[in-house]
């Protein structure tokens, strides 16, 4: 099947990536396509920076602490987005955001002006990978973002503020 033009692989610090904008409803379910992923499955988004992150999220000030504390890196925060991201089609009232440590994906999320999707570059039940060739070959003619894969293995750690509280939702390579 071949990718819709406006879906992109990018390098992050553990996988490649394939992202679409966060307020296209229209490339995401493409995506979802593409992919073979179960529809509404959530899918987290990577941003440029934290002022990227408050011009389409709501932050409470703890996780406004915590966007300042960790990021750039590997922490992901469950956010409510504003109205222009495309939360329907994410599948999810809140989202999983985080401004990763790898600058190619922070430049990408920053030159498009918008988060972008940061779902594995595989079809869905298959490992992510590190190889720019088998993304290639996954999606056939897919635009890619130049770049090489960071050597971190662990995911993302995954969590909700909930009031002052904070519950990991998923451990990963930050410990709060």
């Amino acid at each position: 099947m071949k990718p819709a033009a406006n879906i992109i692989a990018y390098p992050t610090e553990s996988f490649f990536a394939l992202g679409v904008k966060a307020t296209d409803a229209v490339a995401i379910r493409q995506l979802f396509r593409v992919k073979h992923r179960e529809p509404g499955k959530p899918i987290a988004l990577v941003a440029g920076d934290l002022k990227q992150v408050k011009k389409f999220f709501v932050l409470s000030k703890v996780e406004e602490r915590l966007a300042r504390r960790y990021w750039p890196g590997s922490l992901t925060m469950l956010l409510k987005p504003k109205a222009a991201i495309a939360a329907r089609a994410l599948g999810a009232r809140k989202i999983g955001v985080r401004v990763p440590a790898h600058a190619g994906a922070r430049r990408v999320a920053s030159t498009l002006g918008v988060p972008i999707t940061a779902t594995s570059a595989n079809i869905s039940g298959q490992p992510p990978t590190k190889s720019a060739m088998k993304v290639k070959h996954d999606f056939p003619g897919i635009l890619m973002v130049s770049g090489r894969c960071g050597r971190q293995s662990k995911p993302s750690t995954l969590i909700d503020v909930r009031g002052t509280s904070i519950h990991i939702i998923r451990p990963g390579a930050v410990h709060v």
